[in-house]
């Protein structure tokens, strides 16, 4: 959806021009937070569908939202299944996968290390952007909690939910261009933004986001904690006509990012919140 990275690139150029602008800034004396033993990811997705108007709504998105970011049309043979039901559910919950509809299980299948290994080799088989790397698959995949909901209703949606403690690894190559987890995205950074990153000599940012408080280091030196505000910010959107939608979701979430600029070491760690 283009909202979401619209936003994303925003909230991106804000960090990288704070980072810039403190990046010679004193190291600060912070005490170390004791790490949450179990990292977890969680995704919870929450779809809502009407075989009726054959519209459907998806992480608090309405249907006329989804049209104009040109979400899928389902074929009318995919609206005859579900309007033969009334919720399926699938959940991934640690080395387990569930599916339940109509609030009873229909299916379960052990997602332990050899599965995922037949998957893993499943999909370098068939997708033609390089093999999966299978540590950083792991590590997402590692204690996670991911919920897909569909429901007939032709209320909206629940907000989407995410949780992440995994770091997202994002790149950002010498031309600007930006890949995630070793995908490319099709965006790149402008040159004046890829220009001021050299300048100040940055090559690599920890941002953790949790409902709004950022967290950021730049080369590895933490800079103080910041919160921003959905209020100020939607003000500056209706003002500047910046199209960022509805942010509730957004402001309801907590991740993580590495970004390394050009070959510079990659980031570790997590985010807790």
């Amino acid at each position: 959806m283009n909202k979401t990275p619209t936003f994303i690139k925003l909230l991106l150029a804000v960090i990288l021009v704070l980072g810039i602008l403190m990046v010679q800034q004193p190291p600060l004396a912070t005490a170390e937070i004791a790490k949450q033993e179990v990292p977890t990811n969680l995704v919870h997705i929450d779809i809502t569908y009407d075989p009726g108007t054959k519209s459907y709504s998806m992480g608090g998105f309405s249907a006329e939202e989804l049209r104009q970011v040109g979400a899928p049309q389902f074929p009318d043979e995919i609206w005859q299944v579900l309007s033969m039901l009334e919720n399926v559910t699938l959940m991934i919950q640690g080395d387990m996968i569930n599916i339940l509809t109509d609030d009873q299980q229909l299916f379960s299948l052990t997602w332990d290390g050899p599965s995922r290994e037949i998957l893993y080799s499943l999909l370098n088989a068939y997708i033609e952007l390089g093999d999966v790397d299978i540590e950083r698959a792991e590590a997402w995949l590692d204690k996670a909690d991911i919920q897909i909901t569909l429901r007939k209703s032709k209320e909206l949606s629940n907000p989407l939910q995410i949780e992440l403690a995994t770091l997202v690894q994002v790149k950002v190559a010498t031309n600007g261009e930006l890949s995630v987890e070793g995908f490319p995205t099709g965006m790149s950074l402008t040159p004046e933004t890829v220009a001021l990153i050299e300048a100040a000599k940055v090559e690599n940012l920890k941002l953790c986001w949790n409902k709004g408080v950022i967290d950021l280091q730049v080369n590895g030196q933490e800079l103080p904690q910041a919160t921003l505000y959905q209020g100020g910010l939607s003000v500056i959107d209706k003002a500047f006509g910046l199209s960022l939608g509805d942010l509730t979701p957004i402001f309801g979430s907590s991740f993580g990012a590495g970004l390394v600029i050009g070959e510079a070491d990659p980031v570790t760690g997590e985010c807790m919140p």
